[in-house]
């Protein structure tokens, strides 16, 4: 067989490459053709400068499955997003001390409109997201002289039910506080209690009159609000000693803390008497810890009082029935929810209530976790969380159904689908209408079809608009009721509703 010349091989090769880059070339084209840019800038809405270092995200609507795309906006607060596949997207800008905020909202705090990217390079539109600063509360801790208490603690507590403790503060010089970065919504704010100069107490005492809940007057704040002349007046009363003993095996080294709803303090470092003075009256609980022990007392104190504690030993949980499924666990002391962990065998949970939750996917449903090890444990539900008190030994249980609901339908506004619409869902308490189990925001696709999987039975309330709020009465009058039971999958059309 005649071997080819060594130049016509080159020329194949050569023609061959050519080729290869023309196929390059196009595909260069063609993804060039079916992409785009999107850019813009983030703005302080009081002062209207740029905001740089803000995190902006471009997030597809339901159905895009381009993952969400985020970047840092530069020295002049520009952000500029390349290669933009088409679909429809939101664009949302987060930043400490601000509100989240999405390009188009209708004012702070309401969802974003979304926008379309066609296959074509986009004409070079700014869209430009201007951002609110979180509410502000500010007010002064007085005597009876009406004369600021410097270096006083003030409390902030969620005014809605159950009753969290969401800031801690401490006055200047002048007996004024500031409390910032809070959400729009309602709070009751507390003086501590505690000693003056003169050897006289004050017990804790709320904004605007007298030292219990039935007396307290809920601030109500907005977005970018700052609500000042919060004026606290301290109520003079008398403060409680604590002597107790603390037990722990071999007299080993432990941690004592007391915690009341106005915060918590380390009041012993080892074993044996403790004593601790000051205490205001009201619910208190005492909380010991060491190596391979713990202890947990709640007391309520109205009087000096004696208390012993046992260090005992603990050990880590046992989990039955999760079935892979990650177990969340937050603890809940008088002084507020402490942080979400994940439940392991290695861990230990110290003694006292806690809050758990499970988030399958929505192939099923969390029907119960309870503890097995206490039977003194009370099982409430609450926002989906399951409160339990556990001891030294707890032994979880979690259980699901494999029958979900659904609820799925179109979101129209004037007999058209609404693209991207945002849908507010609540899982109605049957003992109170009013108040909601749990709640969902999500979002119609480009079809304006919306849907919610691996729902437990009962009956929900359906709302949906870019200006309302889902938790006002007028809205909530106006919101739609789907009843789904298990394993059913409810069609249930909205009507977006107008503010």
């Amino acid at each position: 067989m005649k071997k080819r010349p060594f130049h016509a091989k080159t020329q194949r090769a050569r023609k061959d490459a050519k080729k290869t880059l023309v196929a390059i070339l196009m595909c260069w084209a063609e993804v060039a053709a079916h992409a785009a840019t999107v850019q813009g800038g983030v703005y302080d809405a009081e002062s209207q400068n740029p905001l740089a270092r803000t995190r902006v995200a471009l997030v597809p609507l339901p159905g895009n499955a381009v993952p969400v795309a985020s970047l840092l906006s530069n020295d002049h607060g520009g952000y500029v997003f390349d290669n933009v596949k088409p679909g429809w997207y939101l664009i949302r800008a987060a930043r400490t001390g601000y509100e989240v905020a999405e390009y188009g909202q209708v004012r702070p705090g309401r969802p974003g409109v979304p926008f379309e990217v066609s296959g074509s390079v986009e004409s070079g539109e700014a869209r430009q997201i201007v951002m609110h600063h979180q509410a502000v509360i500010t007010g002064s801790v007085v005597d009876d002289n009406a004369i600021g208490i410097a270096g006083w603690a003030v409390n902030l507590y969620t005014a809605r039910q159950p009753m969290r403790r969401v800031a801690v503060t401490m006055t200047d010089d002048r007996g004024n506080f500031r409390v910032g970065e809070l959400e729009a919504g309602s709070y009751l704010v507390r003086a501590g209690g505690g000693g003056l100069e003169d050897a006289s107490t004050v017990v804790p005492s709320y904004y605007k009159y007298g030292t219990s809940v039935a007396g307290a007057e809920p601030v109500r704040v907005r977005l970018g609000e700052t609500q000042g002349f919060v004026l606290i007046h301290t109520v003079e009363g008398q403060l409680f000693d604590i002597n107790g003993y603390v037990a722990a095996p071999d007299k080993s080294q432990v941690r004592v803390s007391l915690i009341t709803d106005t915060g918590q303090r380390l009041i012993a470092n080892a074993a044996g008497p403790y004593t601790v003075s000051g205490v205001p009256p009201g619910p208190v609980e005492i909380l010991v810890w060491g190596s391979g022990c713990a202890g947990f007392q709640r007391i309520l104190v109205d009087k000096n009082l004696y208390v012993r504690v046992d260090c005992s030993a603990v050990a880590a949980p046992t989990v039955t029935g999760a079935d892979g499924e990650t177990l969340i666990a937050r603890r809940v002391g008088l002084d507020g929810l402490g942080p979400e962990q994940i439940v392991s065998a290695t861990e230990i949970l110290l003694p006292g209530r806690w809050e758990f939750t499970v988030r399958p996917g929505p192939s099923r449903y969390l029907t119960g976790i309870r503890n097995a090890g206490d039977a003194a444990s009370a099982v409430v539900r609450n926002d989906g969380w399951y409160v339990l008190d556990i001891g030294n030994t707890p032994r979880l249980e979690v259980t699901f159904s494999d029958k979900p609901g659904s609820i799925s339908g179109i979101v129209s506004s004037g007999g058209r689908a609404l693209i991207g619409a945002p849908v507010y869902l609540e899982r109605v308490n049957p003992d109170a209408p009013e108040l909601a189990l749990q709640a969902w925001t999500g979002r119609a696709d480009e079809r304006g079809r919306y849907e919610f999987r691996g729902l437990a039975p009962g009956a929900y309330r359906l709302m949906s608009g870019y200006d309302i709020d889902p938790e006002e009465a007028v809205v909530r009058d106006r919101a739609v009721t789907a009843v789904v039971r298990e394993g059913e999958n409810v069609v249930q059309g909205l009507e977006a509703l107008v503010q």
